[in-house]
């Protein structure tokens, strides 16, 4: 039985406690003085012990797993708590905090020996999601099945070898459902100014970026193979095509990856 306690429990927290709270070999605790009322309310029927301040020594011996899951502004202030305790032999420290890197543990808890960082997205909130993870270069393959088990619950797992690829995930995976969003809300008022209702829109919008994304998955083709299929000469698509392209899509979106890793790797140097 594997004991795991969750430092922080907003969004993401409650999304990973909801996907894994009835695992059988596994228990959890959530230490979160800010929602400590709400989250006994939300999971009082569940098994899942709630704290509304950091534990002590003796608590803290009993976990397996420890994941950090609050912002990065007050990260070195959570973290700073747990700076001397003693863990549990072969315990694992986890992490979904953006851009703390794993020399931030190192430094901020004397007893870390076997880190891991993980980068889920927000389809995780209903299992669909995409976990990042690197670990550092002691982590043994039972942890990484131990962590592999939970994350792979939400959604797909991608284990990287350096943590310069996962400030680089954080930027695409990580970010990417705000610029899908972003991207379907041009969609949805640009279909609006043709003259479709929001009720419309938000239909045929939805189910056509749905639809393709299932069929590139399906058949394995190329994004741009895929357009070209569609774009026949001197069709509909192909003229809205040109406009887009006039815009150098791939350009915006290398920028907008690009300001998002910044962003990630300036996190993870204070």
């Amino acid at each position: 039985m594997s004991k795991v306690l969750l430092v922080g429990c907003g969004h993401m927290g409650s999304a990973l406690l909801s996907a894994w709270i009835d695992l059988k070999s596994y228990t959890f605790t959530v230490v979160d003085p800010f929602n400590y009322d709400e989250l006994k309310k939300k999971y009082n029927k569940k098994k899942v012990k709630f704290l509304n301040k950091t534990p002590n020594q003796i608590q803290i011996n009993r976990f397996d797993i420890i994941i950090f899951a609050v912002k990065p502004q007050i990260a070195k202030k959570v973290v700073s708590e747990y700076h001397n305790f003693k863990f549990k032999k072969n315990s694992v420290i986890g992490s979904i905090i953006a851009g703390k890197k794993i020399s931030f543990f190192k430094n901020n808890i004397n007893n870390s020996s076997q880190i891991v960082r993980i980068m889920p997205n927000m389809p995780a909130l209903i299992n669909e999601g995409v976990s990042c993870l690197v670990s550092n270069k002691n982590f043994t393959r039972k942890n990484k099945k131990r962590i592999d088990d939970l994350f792979v619950l939400v959604g797909k797992t991608i284990w990287f070898q350096n943590e310069t690829q996962i400030d680089k995930a954080t930027a695409i995976s990580g970010s990417g459902p705000g610029y899908v969003f972003t991207i379907i809300d041009a969609f949805e008022k640009a279909s609006q100014q043709i003259g479709f209702s929001k009720k419309i829109s938000r239909e045929m919008v939805l189910s056509t970026i749905l639809g393709s994304a299932k069929l590139m998955e399906k058949i394995k083709k190329n994004p741009n193979d895929l357009a070209n299929l569609i774009a026949v000469r001197g069709g509909t698509t192909e003229a809205g095509i040109k406009v887009l392209k006039k815009s150098n899509p791939s350009k915006i979106m290398y920028n907008t990856f690009l300001a998002a890793f910044k962003k990630a790797s300036k996190l993870g140097k204070n």
